[in-house]
């Protein structure tokens, strides 16, 4: 996986709230939590990882041994001879092992915490598609309805013989032009409704949202970035990691203490009969070499490839958070001046007192429509920019 994939991937649990506010969109991840088969299927592999984890023992089988002998010549009789051996290591290779196999399971929950994401990040990015085309359609509806009036006004002019045919038929076809962009954004929003359908099991969801919702961004992003880095689950999957390289290598230098096995030995011949106990000590000459240099070099790569990725979520994220930063601004700057300045329902009256042409509205209206959209690009790219830092920060 690469590292914007890492970075910008999608969403955490539900019911967290980011630095920079809850998603608005909190209803539809908890009708996803509940018929995915996306999370149940990630859900039930991460259970099957921990029981993995959980099955393996510390212990080694213990070793039972049975000989029966005839004896030859048959006279000296029959002899039979029983054993049973329990190894174990020492003390500090058990606690080391525990301790690494409480790691396992750690790094299995952020593992499953970090997949998930990834998986939420999917439907967050759809969600936010289907309020940008929901208010595409409803620009266009807007948009439709504008141009029907026209094509009425020019209607009634031919019928009355107070326009050209030339008017009448471009009035028309404006309509038709506005309403195949209407139809086209009504396709799109049906195909982001489909991805969330989808997502969801194939159960239907209603989603009705067309307009986006205020962003409030951190003041300073240092702050805020070494905040949301100690809950961030890729890290702290980078961190599990480093803390079992740390043990790893503390339990191979423990495992060069002798290993011990303490049994119970029988032997029995005719009339004798010899018991006793049997202390076994198994030295780690050969199996060990190199162990403890091997787990060194892991744990010293795991820090490493920590700080590594450390450094790399800072740099895209201040990125991100400048370019937040200038689109909110450039999205504040032209809201207030088209708020300010929007004259289209003074240029529709122009058009039915006759001041002004066709053609002068039809271009006029269009720049009007066109600051529109670039307002509503603009939301939908902060959206996506600033749904990045948010499942970074869950």
């Amino acid at each position: 996986m690469n590292a914007k994939k890492i970075i910008i991937g999608g969403w955490l649990i539900m019911v967290c709230a980011s630095v920079l506010g809850q998603t608005p969109y909190q209803w539809v991840l908890e009708t996803l939590d509940n018929n995915s088969p996306a999370y149940k299927a990630l859900k039930a592999k991460s259970d099957a990882e921990k029981a993995a984890v959980g099955a393996n023992t510390f212990l080694e089988n213990p070793e039972i041994e049975f000989g029966y002998y005839w004896g030859d010549p048959s006279n000296i009789g029959k002899r039979w001879d029983l054993s049973i051996e329990q190894s174990f290591d020492l003390p500090p290779v058990y606690v080391h092992k525990k301790r690494i196999r409480e790691l396992m399971l750690q790094k299995s929950e952020s593992d499953y915490a970090q997949r998930r994401i990834e998986l939420l990040g999917e439907a967050l990015s759809v969600c936010t598609d289907m309020v940008y085309y929901n208010a595409y359609v409803t620009l266009y509806e807007h948009c439709v309805s504008s141009a029907e009036q026209v094509a009425d006004i020019y209607k009634k002019k031919m019928d009355a013989g107070d326009c050209s045919i030339l008017e009448y038929n471009r009035a028309q076809m404006n309509l038709a032009a506005i309403a195949n962009k209407l139809h086209s954004a009504e396709t799109e929003r049906d195909m982001m409704l489909d991805n969330l359908q989808m997502l969801n099991g194939g159960k239907y969801i209603e989603f009705t949202q067309d307009t986006f919702s205020d962003i409030a961004l951190p003041d300073d992003f240092g702050t805020w970035f070494r905040n949301v880095a100690q809950r961030n689950p890729n890290l702290r999957l980078l961190e599990q990691e480093m803390a079992m390289g740390q043990e790893q290598e503390k339990l191979a230098k423990a495992e060069w203490l002798p290993q011990l096995a303490l049994g119970y030995a029988s032997e029995n011949v005719v009339g004798e009969t010899f018991r006793g106990l049997t202390v076994t000590a198994r030295l780690p000459l050969w199996h060990q070499k190199g162990t403890v240099r091997k787990a060194k070099q892991q744990s010293n790569y795991a820090k490493a490839e920590y700080d590594n990725t450390y450094a790399r979520h800072y740099n895209m994220l201040k990125g991100l958070y400048r370019k937040a930063k200038t689109l909110k601004q450039n999205l504040r700057n032209l809201q207030e001046t088209y708020a300010k300045y929007n004259s289209e329902e003074l240029l529709y009256k122009a058009l039915d007192a006759g001041e002004i042409t066709l053609e002068s509205y039809l271009q006029q209206v269009e720049f009007y429509h066109d600051s529109e959209i670039e307002i509503l690009e603009i939301e939908h790219e902060l959206e996506h920019t600033v749904l990045s830092l948010e499942s970074y920060g869950l």
